[in-house]
C-alpha cells in the first residue's frame, strides 16, 4: 500500500508542478493569444482530469479516501470545452475552473477531516483546503471582469492551488508510512 500511495503521492505533484507552470505563463503572457493558452491549458486540464479519474479507481481499491472523480470530470469537461472553443476561455474557464477549485478543495478538507484522530498534520491541510475553497469562490464572483484581468487572475489562481496541492502531498509524502498504517487498520475494520 505504501508504493500504491508513494506512486499517486508522485503524480499529483508533477501534475501540480505543471498547473504552477502554466499559471505562470498566463501570468508573465497574458496578451498571448487566448486561443494559444485555451490549447495549453485544454491539454493540460483534460491530462489531469484523466490522472484524477485513475488515482480515484485505484484509491477505492485501497479504501483510501481520495475523491478524484468529480474534480477529474470537471476537468476534462473543461478540457473539452477549450479545445472546441478557445476563445471562451475568459468567461466559461473562468466559472468551470472556480467550480473544479472548489471540488478539489472540498476533496482535501476531507481528507484533512477523515485524518483528524491521527498525529499527522491534517489541521495545516484543512486550512489549506479552506484557502483554496475561498480561492475558488473568488473566481465565481465575477467571471465577466476583462480578458487579461482574469487571465492573470486565474494563472493567480492556478499557482496558489498548485502550491497548496504540492504541500499537501510532502505532507503526505513525509508521513506516508503512517497513513497507510492507519488506512490498513481502518481496513481492517471495515472488512470484520
Amino acid at each position: 500500500m505504501k508504493e500504491m500511495l508513494n506512486r499517486q503521492i508522485n503524480s499529483y505533484i508533477v501534475s501540480s508542478i505543471l498547473a504552477f507552470v502554466i499559471g505562470l505563463i498566463m501570468i508573465i503572457f497574458p496578451k498571448m493569444s487566448v486561443e494559444t493558452i485555451g490549447i495549453i491549458a485544454a491539454a493540460y486540464i483534460i491530462t489531469h482530469g484523466i490522472v484524477l479519474i485513475y488515482l480515484d479507481f485505484k484509491a477505492t481499491e485501497y479504501y483510501v479516501p481520495f475523491d478524484g472523480f468529480l474534480p477529474g470530470v470537471f476537468s476534462i469537461l473543461m478540457g473539452i470545452v477549450l479545445c472546441y472553443k478557445p476563445s471562451v476561455l475568459p468567461v466559461v474557464f473562468t466559472i468551470v475552473f472556480g467550480l473544479w477549485v472548489i471540488a478539489s478543495s472540498v476533496n482535501v478538507i476531507k481528507i484533512a477531516l477523515h485524518l483528524r484522530y491521527t498525529d499527522l498534520p491534517w489541521l495545516l491541510m484543512l486550512l489549506l483546503g479552506i484557502l483554496d475553497l475561498i480561492a475558488g469562490f473568488v473566481l465565481l464572483i465575477n467571471p465577466f471582469a476583462s480578458t487579461i484581468s482574469i487571465i492573470v487572475l486565474t494563472g493567480i489562481i492556478l499557482m496558489v492551488h498548485s502550491v497548496i496541492n504540492i504541500i499537501d502531498m510532502l505532507i503526505f509524502k513525509r508521513d506516508v508510512k503512517e497513513i497507510s498504517k492507519e488506512l490498513k487498520k481502518q481496513l481492517s475494520e471495515v472488512t470484520k
